[in-house]
Order: structure tokens, then sequence, then C-alpha cells
């Protein structure tokens, strides 16, 4: 999977967000998946609530040279799996927890391409267990607070083609497991419009494994990779006109700069190449809107602008991102009065940009046309 939200960042936390193009999500509480967004908005949820969704990611990356494609599918297909679950306790608290993913990566050059010794697989998975809690200060205020335990698990390889067979000239392998802290506020500023604050820590974590090398014996040992996933800032508005419209916005940042290189350190003390990142801090725009067709449908769609955290000059094969814009489309169907289905659909394209890369064969060069990734999601709710 190739993270469909700017740098490796991964927005597929419910199907109904992904219906409005996660327009609105830190001042909306559909279900549980609220967790994900703003813990504070699941003192709008008056009953238990169990959310369960999948989405299925399908990027269409190519890579070219010189008008000649080197490299076709270059981001795998991937399957996001998310639950959540929330419980009122009384009624100012509510307690809940999520699992989820905010972060991933994957991507796979053929050799074939000339590319492998820059980058040949790079894998990227982390998933993050989030309990929380809310508390209603007032009728029109609540805040809330989480815990963040995110695990992560990295694979990097560089290939070198040889007339024989393709040699290992390095292979990484770590993971390690970190923790953060996220909080929210909702307010109910009108009897119409709702506004909703959340912010998701840094977690700094150090992926421990093993290097290994058919080229360079001195690379065959233990090693570790310092990354940090970055802090994660949404500002939500959501307005009700009448029973049956409602509009949403949000702008979201992310604080990419504290990924300014991937740095390994190798257990016997020798030097390994360090790539320069020096990513920029990020923003997501995103408008949608809802319409309640009946008691039993519910319909949805939005678009988003999300910026590209990378500098051009600093673009690196294993992470060739761009600029892109989304289209979302979704709908909901209300089972009977304890169940529900969520349903949504994204397209995304991306501009079209160059790689300008140092690799030890020497400098490599190459474009990635416009992008194209299609989001499928589902979703089921249980409303005890």
């Amino acid at each position: 999977m190739l993270a469909n939200a700017a740098g490796f960042q991964v927005n597929e936390h419910s199907a109904a967000g992904l219906g409005r193009a996660f327009a609105g999500e830190a001042a909306i509480a559909d279900d549980a998946s609220v967790i994900a967004r703003n813990a504070a908005g699941m003192s709008l949820l008056d009953k238990q609530v169990f959310t369960a969704a999948v989405s299925y990611i399908k990027p269409e990356v190519d890579v070219r040279r010189d008008g000649y494609k080197i490299a076709k599918h270059v981001a795998d297909e991937a399957v996001v799996p998310t639950f959540y679950y929330v419980r009122p306790i009384d009624e100012r608290w509510t307690v809940g927890i999520g699992g989820f993913s905010n972060f991933g990566l994957a991507t796979h050059y053929g050799s074939a391409s000339g590319i492998t010794p820059a980058a040949d697989k790079t894998e990227l998975m982390t998933y993050n267990l989030n309990p929380s809690v809310a508390y209603q200060v007032r009728d029109d205020l609540s805040i809330g607070f989480g815990v963040n335990i995110v695990y992560a698990d990295a694979t990097l390889t560089s290939t070198l083609t040889t007339p024989h067979s393709p040699m290992t000239l390095s292979k990484l392998t770590g993971d390690d497991l970190g923790y953060g802290w996220n909080a929210g506020i909702i307010w109910q500023a009108t009897e119409a419009t709702r506004m909703g604050l959340s912010y998701r820590s840094e977690v700094k974590m150090t992926l421990e494994g093993k290097v290994s090398s058919d080229i360079n014996p001195n690379w065959n040992t233990g090693g570790s990779v310092d990354l940090t996933l970055p802090s994660i800032a949404e500002l939500s508005v959501h307005h009700q006109f009448n029973d049956q419209l409602a509009i949403h916005a949000s702008a979201l940042h992310t604080g990419w700069s504290s990924f300014d290189k991937l740095a390994t350190d190798l257990d016997n003390g020798q030097a390994f190449p360090t790539i320069q990142e020096q990513w920029t801090e990020s923003w997501r725009y995103a408008v949608g809107m809802t319409y309640q067709h009946n008691d039993q449908w519910i319909w949805r769609t939005g678009i988003a602008r999300d910026n590209s955290p990378v500098r051009n000059e600093y673009r690196t094969f294993r992470i060739p991102d761009a600029d892109r814009i989304w289209i979302s489309v979704g709908g909901s169907y209300k089972v009977d009065r304890a169940q529900s289905i969520d349903f949504g659909y994204a397209y995304l394209k991306s501009q079209e940009v160059d790689i300008n890369e140092h690799s030890p064969v020497g400098m490599m060069h190459a474009e990635v046309p416009a992008a194209d990734v299609h989001i499928l999601s589902l979703q089921y709710n249980y409303r005890f």
C-alpha cells in the first residue's frame, strides 16, 4: 500500500468518513469510529456502540524514464481493518477503545526497473490500540483523552542486479512498540453548528532488528532506525442546515518536519548510508455533505486537497509522494433499530513528479506520472 494520504499517512478509519472525504471528522460522531479522530465525540453517543470497518486500497502508481515505463504498479494493494467500542458510564463519562492505523507504506520495484539499488522493497506497517475516555463538562462542551499504543514493523531492501542473479545490497528489518497520547474538545456553538479540535502526539520509536548484505560483510549485524511518527491536529466544523442536509469541513495538520532522515545505527559500529528526507509540515483540507434521504438511507459526498510534505529535491523512490485530490461518495443503510451498514468510495488523483536520487551506483532519475488510487470501504455498526 502506498499511503493514500500525504507522506505515509493512512486516513481509512471508517466507511462513513470515507464517503465525505473525511471532512468534519473531529466534530462528527456517527458511530464509535469517532475515537480515531476526536475522543471527545464519544460524549455524543448515548448508548453502547460497536463499529468495525474494512477498507480496500488499490493504488495505480507507475514509474517511467525518458517516456518509457520502467516499473508498473510499484505500490501494493492493501486491506485496512479497524474496530471500535464505546460505552457510556453515566450522564457525564464515556469510555471506549479503538484499533486502527494512522501510518503505513508499501512500495516494490522489479529488478527490470533499474531502480533497485536505490530502493527495492519498502514496507512500514503500524497499528494503534487507543483506549479513550470522554467527559461532558456541560451540555454544549465535552473533552476527551486517550493513550496511543502503537506497534510498528518495517522492512527496507536494496538490490543489485548482476548477470547471474540479484544480490542484496542491504536489507533492514525491525520493529518496536511506542506510546503517545491524544486529546480533543467538542463545542456545540449553536443549535445547528458544532466545532471540534483534536490533537495526536508524536510517537517516537526505535525499530530494532538486523541488517544483512551480500555485498558488504560489515553490514551483517544487528541494527536500528529511529522513527518519529508525526503529530496530527485537526479542526472541524459541522453545520446542520435542516433536518435533511448537513455540511462539514476540516483542516488537518501533520507535523512531518519530525521526519528529517532515515539513519541506521549498526551494532558493530560500522557506517551505513543515511537517507536525507527533510520533510515539511503539511495540510489537508476537506469539505463534505450529508443528506438524510429517509429513515433508512443516508447519502454522503466530499472533496479534499492533500498537500505532500516532500520537497522536490528530497523525493525518493521509497516514498514517491505528491500532492493529491480526493473525490468521495458513500452512504448508510439502517437495517433495524440496532444495526446499520456504511459504505464509501474515494478516487484520488496525484500530481506528476520527478525523482532525482543518489544511490550506491550513482544518480538515478525517473518520473512518476499522475497516479490513481481507488478506495472502497464497508462498515458495520451495532447499537446496544
